[in-house]
């Protein structure tokens, strides 16, 4: 961790394996653990963050395993409010963030709406929570999610 980047290390789903996430310093996606890599970042956090604050955000997302994979989003993104929210490490008093808007395929004739909601505590100085859900045209459906399991600040 410095004032620009973040780098995770963690299993990959519950597996031996170990893979990196790099994020901004406020937490957007740089890469994902998965390959994914966003430019210039997902933008859903913009701190600080304040109930009621708003921004739009454009960034693309590729996959360097999958050739030509490549998807061009555009958000608006909204600071909802307090909530508490209980995951697996315990229950947080947190902020929900949603950012909701259409995406396209640039390989692909594919293109939909997605959201993104993150509860973002200040206690742990990052998401406790985070989905993201896509819809397509054509009925495809989409979900996948994040808990938090543990934690130890320093």
């Amino acid at each position: 961790v410095n004032d620009k980047v973040i780098i995770a290390v963690g299993p990959r789903g519950g597996k031996v394996e170990e893979v990196d996430a790099t994020y901004t310093a406020e937490w957007n996606s740089v890469s994902s653990p998965t390959g994914r890599v966003f430019n210039p970042d997902q933008g859903l956090f913009r701190f600080p963050l304040r109930p009621g604050d708003e921004h739009d955000w454009k960034y693309d997302m590729k996959d360097p395993t999958e050739g030509a994979f490549e998807v061009r989003f555009t958000r608006h993104v909204r600071v909802i409010g307090w909530e508490d929210v209980k995951v697996p490490a315990g229950t947080f008093r947190a902020l929900k963030i949603v950012s909701e808007g259409p995406f396209q395929r640039v390989d692909l004739p594919v293109a939909g709406n997605a959201t993104e909601t993150a509860w973002y505590a200040p206690e742990v100085k990052r998401f406790v929570k985070w989905t993201f859900e896509n819809s397509t045209a054509k009925g495809r459906n989409l979900w996948w999610g994040i808990e938090l399991t543990e934690y130890k600040v320093q």
